[in-house]
């Protein structure tokens, strides 16, 4: 086993960093490009209520996995990752593709009563209270619910980099030590998929979804379908992340 002294929070940190500017992007491509793609007013100024959720989510998972490994073992971190990975991941999954779903229909619901008031003519409104779009705050809380179920169940499945951090983490065979070396694995491995998918992909997306304009409600329902297929694909294991 690894010496728990050749590995602290700056190595753990660029593991991260290593990790996350290669395998992870790839990784995340299928979960996040359909959402990224399906959400209607989605682009650059918005796409962080979108990554970083389901990056906190990530660094949570990382944290969790290191107190888990300094605190019982690497055993009970396989145990975890075994059990329960797969089926976070696909059952986030499947629930952001649900809200695109709904979303794509409510929506084509909206703009037809929209259309319907603005034949309406215009009255002088004397006082109009400003209240708050409850339901919208809703769906925002959902979707970052999951999100951030989808971050945490990614982070739960094991890859290289990760395995030897846990290895380390439970040769120091305490939570602290442990929950440290989560958050240093953690926090390198989101930094540049955030970047990269709060700038690049947000930025493709907007402009596939421009050039495709009238096929925006099916790609809206595409992305949905797409998500759910891909959630219960991972829940069954289907899809090894």
């Amino acid at each position: 086993m690894m010496d728990s002294l050749t590995l602290g929070f700056s190595a753990a940190l660029f593991m991260g960093l290593a990790f996350g500017a290669g395998p992870c992007n790839i990784t995340c491509l299928p979960y996040l490009g359909p959402v990224f793609l399906g959400q209607e007013n989605n682009n650059m100024k918005t796409s962080w209520q979108t990554i970083i959720p389901f990056s906190m989510g990530r660094l949570t998972g990382y944290t969790i996995l290191g107190t888990i490994a300094g605190a019982f073992g690497l055993a009970a971190t396989q145990w975890i990752e075994q059990g329960i990975a797969g089926q976070v991941l696909g059952i986030a999954t499947i629930l952001v593709g649900l809200y695109l779903l709904l979303g794509a229909y409510s929506n084509k619901k909206t703009c037809a009563s929209h259309h319907a008031v603005n034949k309406v003519e215009a009255q002088p409104i004397i006082f109009s209270p400003v209240e708050p779009p409850k339901k919208e705050k809703k769906s925002r809380i959902y979707l970052t619910m999951s999100l951030f179920s989808m971050g945490a169940g990614m982070a739960l499945n094991p890859c290289i980099p990760l395995v030897t951090i846990l290895t380390v983490a439970a040769s120091m065979a305490t939570p602290i030590d442990g929950a440290r070396l989560g958050i240093a694995f953690g926090l390198g491995a989101v930094v540049i998929p955030t970047l990269f998918f709060g700038f690049a992909i947000a930025y493709f997306s907007q402009q596939i979804k421009g050039h495709l304009n009238q096929w925006g409600k099916k790609l809206e329902r595409l992305s949905g379908f797409m998500l759910i297929f891909l959630g219960i694909s991972t829940s069954l294991g289907w899809v090894q992340v």
